[in-house]
C-alpha cells in the first residue's frame, strides 16, 4: 500500500514547491527573472511574498535581495520598503509601497 501512495504523495510534495504562503494561498504568482535569479512573487495590499525558483546558490537573505528588489518592481510595479524584508533566502516578504492603491487583495 505505502508503494502506491508514495509517488502521488511525491507528486504533491513537488507541486507545493510553488506554493504560497497561507497568507498568499489563491494569489497567481508572475515570474519575473533577473539576472540567473527567477521568481515568483505574490502581492496582497501592500505585502509581497518572493520565492525562489532557480537554483543558484544563495546563502542569505541579504544576498538575494537585491535581485529581489527587482524582481518585486518588475512583476508587481511596487518599490519595496528596504527595511521590511524578512525570510531567507528562498523565500522571503516585504511590505511594498505602490503607486495603484486599488489593487486587489
Amino acid at each position: 500500500m505505502y508503494m502506491r501512495s508514495g509517488p502521488a504523495a511525491l507528486i504533491l510534495l513537488l507541486a507545493a514547491c510553488n506554493t504560497g504562503s497561507p497568507e498568499f494561498l489563491g494569489v497567481v504568482p508572475q515570474r519575473a527573472t533577473i539576472g540567473q535569479s527567477t521568481f515568483d512573487v505574490r502581492r496582497k495590499n501592500d505585502r509581497v511574498e518572493v520565492l525562489r525558483m532557480s537554483r543558484e546558490p544563495v546563502f542569505s537573505l541579504a544576498a538575494i535581495v537585491p535581485r529581489a528588489t527587482q524582481a518585486v518592481i518588475a512583476a508587481t510595479g511596487c518599490v519595496p520598503r528596504p527595511e521590511s524584508w524578512t525570510g531567507d533566502q528562498a523565500m522571503a516578504r516585504v511590505a511594498v509601497d505602490c503607486p495603484d492603491d486599488d489593487h486587489p487583495g
